[in-house]
């Protein structure tokens, strides 16, 4: 090994070898800076890191993404991954970020196969909840203790781990099929849109699909809109619905199931889902 260079210097003479597709061997590489040892040549001590690197972060795309590895198999997942961390290395020191843009890669690699994406979104979803910050759900009596004349301004923080998809393909389907280790359907094209809610509860990812109704009150409520705001857009466009009932029976359901973390807005007149707080 050459003293010229500094410790620093070798570090990022070889992080630049490790993350280059087909690195420079020749003398203005970094391949004059390696001694042979133990047998092995300056090429292939080089190698052998250069290969370890990549089966490391396929390694870690394969944790990430369990289900779509089972779906597509291994050879081609691999294969998969290998094309993707060529033009996308890891950016962080922590793995866990590694792989986050791994599902739009494929949506746009695969068009006409978009339940392998939706796999993937959903995978990448579980793995984010399930390491994602930690929040004190609100419960049924937190609820009961806001002033009645408070829920006309009166918004919610919801769990930061919730996460919201809109499936167009049969991947709920696929996902069941592959935890239970049967052979999965064909993927199609739903005729309409799946929503589907993924978060954590204590300390396990949970995942759950959604109707309109529900998906369009979320969406409301986690956009900032105040519960009686909500409220009132949900009964323009649901007006089937007898909304401050179905409303109220959103709020505990999502309280028992951990997604209120939190109120927010200011105390106002009551509005018209008022009795949704009983």
């Amino acid at each position: 090994m050459t003293t010229a260079a500094t410790l620093i210097e070798l570090q990022q003479g070889l992080q630049a070898h490790l993350l280059a597709e087909e690195p420079d061997l020749g003398p203005q590489g970094f391949l004059p800076q390696v001694a042979a040892r133990h047998g092995i040549s300056p090429a292939g001590r080089l190698a052998i890191y250069h290969h370890a690197y990549r089966a490391r972060l396929v390694e870690a795309l394969r944790d990430s993404y369990g289900h779509t590895l089972r779906y597509l198999g291994d050879d081609w997942f691999d294969t998969e991954a290998r094309a993707y961390l060529a033009v996308h290395p890891s950016e962080h020191a922590n793995l866990r970020w590694f792989g986050n843009q791994f599902a739009f890669w494929l949506r746009q690699h695969h068009p006409q196969d978009g339940e392998i994406a939706e796999l993937a979104q959903l995978d990448w979803a579980l793995r984010r909840a399930f390491d994602g910050p930690d929040a004190t759900p609100l419960t049924l009596h937190d609820l009961a203790q806001v002033p009645p004349d408070a829920w006309e301004r009166i918004g919610f923080v919801f769990h930061p781990t919730l996460q919201c998809l809109h499936l167009q393909h049969n991947t709920l389907a696929l996902w069941q099929a592959l935890d239970q280790d049967d052979t999965p359907p064909a993927g199609v094209r739903l005729d309409e849109t799946l929503q589907m809610v993924v978060w954590r509860r204590d300390l396990s990812p949970h995942f759950r699909s959604v109707d309109a109704f529900e998906a369009a009150a979320l969406q409301s409520l986690q956009a900032g809109a105040g519960f009686a705001a909500a409220c009132e857009t949900l009964a323009a466009s649901f007006v089937e619905h007898d909304v401050p009932s179905a409303a109220g029976g959103l709020l505990r359901r999502w309280s028992e199931e951990g997604w209120l973390v939190g109120l927010s807005g200011l105390p106002g007149t009551a509005g018209p889902c008022v009795e949704a707080a009983a």
